[in-house]
């Protein structure tokens, strides 16, 4: 179950930052400092804003989505080397 559960997460996460991929090449065709619209989350308000504050709202966005997934994957790299050193400490006997 719990394996799904990570397939999902997974699936999840990878869609959202392909979705900012696809905003922020968009956004790199528009001229610095043309005014756009932000919609609100789940609704159909629109805010005006502009490239540079949407490019930088969406680059933090894929810093937190990535850096969520760089940090897991680092802390499961670091958990495989402690246990491979624990079984080398106890096949050496130490």
């Amino acid at each position: 179950m719990s394996n799904t559960g990570a397939v999902r997460r997974k699936q999840k996460l990878d869609s959202k930052i392909t979705e900012q991929k696809v905003l922020q090449d968009e956004m790199k065709s528009i001229r610095k400092g043309a005014r756009v619209y932000r919609q609100q989350q789940n609704s159909n308000i629109l805010f005006l804003s502009t490239v540079d504050r949407e490019m930088a709202q969406s680059k933090k966005t894929m810093e937190e989505s990535g850096g969520k997934s760089t940090r897991r994957l680092r802390n499961k790299v670091v958990m495989t080397k402690l246990a491979k050193l624990e079984e080398d400490d106890q096949v050496a006997g130490r």
